[in-house]
């Protein structure tokens, strides 16, 4: 009884919508910088974490009652969630409809000048 209410009063105290997405966005970008999972697109600077940093996010998204959206690719069905500058995307059903095996990243989206040469790379 003591965690649920421990539990009411941290979801009590917590920032509204948006307001946490900048330190989430934050942990995600260092924890794609640090497993080195950084990747340009022809306009952006993609960075996907998949760890703790993206269970966090996803998890706020979901108490903030983010709607989400479905998509089937070749790694089978999942579930999207927005936020400002990425998302979140968790695996939902394996293509063949085989037992899941779960997948959960989130990707940010960081613009770059379409006027400047791409980054070099390390």
């Amino acid at each position: 009884m003591l965690i649920f209410a421990i539990a009411l009063l941290a979801i009590g105290n917590e920032k509204p919508f948006p307001e946490q997405v900048p330190v989430l966005m934050e942990a995600c970008l260092n924890e794609a910088v640090n497993a080195g999972d950084v990747r340009e697109t022809a306009d952006s600077h993609k960075y996907i974490c998949a760890g703790e940093a993206s269970e966090k996010l996803w998890m706020f998204l979901e108490r903030r009652k983010i709607e989400s959206y479905e998509q089937d690719t070749p790694e089978g069905k999942w579930l999207s969630r927005a936020f400002p500058l990425g998302g979140c995307f968790k695996r939902v059903r394996m293509p063949d409809g085989g037992p899941l095996v779960e997948g959960l990243s989130c990707t940010i989206w960081v613009p770059r000048l379409k006027d400047q040469p791409a980054a070099p790379k390390p």
